[in-house]
């Protein structure tokens, strides 16, 4: 009888050891939940870009352009990109791209994201001989590290034009404008 006395306080114990536990859990996350530092804002900013076709980069048309994402994290916001090649302005030629569409960026830590993104894209050029383009689709992630408001991105994206030779992939790097985390009443879920 005492032997199962002590067996039942044992657990009695270890009873208001897991409840006290799971106390502390519960009224942790609530009381964070007043407030919370968050990075809310765009990311926008110059961006270096190299493009291919199939296993092939063709690093003599690199591009120059500028970038933005809407970045809340983990909720979905706009992607806009808009680039020229260089090169061909020497030629009398301006050659273009853009892209449009929705980014997740994906909050892995307070300072690091990675970030899907898919939508609307369109090459083209024109020069004294004319102009000419084509719009297609485009999927792609990107890499975003930040030290306080400057980011470094890299990312990918592979851009589909309909033409069966119309498949281009973009490597881009940059270092970026990203906001600053600030204080926000968490909403409620």
């Amino acid at each position: 009888m005492i032997g199962s006395t002590k067996r039942t306080d044992g657990r009695a114990r270890s009873g208001w050891l897991a409840g006290a536990i799971v106390l502390l859990f519960i009224a942790g996350p609530a009381q964070a939940q007043d407030t919370t530092l968050v990075r809310d804002g765009w990311i926008v900013g110059p961006l270096i870009g190299v493009p291919g076709v199939g296993r092939e980069s063709a690093a003599e048309f690199f591009t120059l352009g500028v970038g933005g994402t809407r970045l809340v994290p983990n909720r979905p916001g706009a992607d806009l990109a808009i680039g020229i090649v260089p090169r061909i302005l020497s030629e009398g030629v301006v050659a273009m791209g853009a892209r449009a569409g929705l980014a997740l960026p994906l909050a892995l830590t307070g300072d690091l994201f990675l970030i899907p993104s898919a939508g609307l894209s369109a090459v083209g050029g024109v020069g004294s001989g004319g102009g000419g383009g084509t719009g297609g689709i485009y999927g792609g992630a990107a890499a975003v590290i930040a030290a306080g408001s400057v980011g470094f991105r890299a990312g990918v994206t592979l851009h589909r034009y309909g033409q069966p030779d119309g498949n281009l992939w973009l490597v881009e790097v940059g270092l970026m404008h990203v906001p600053l985390p600030s204080r926000r009443r968490a909403s409620p879920e």
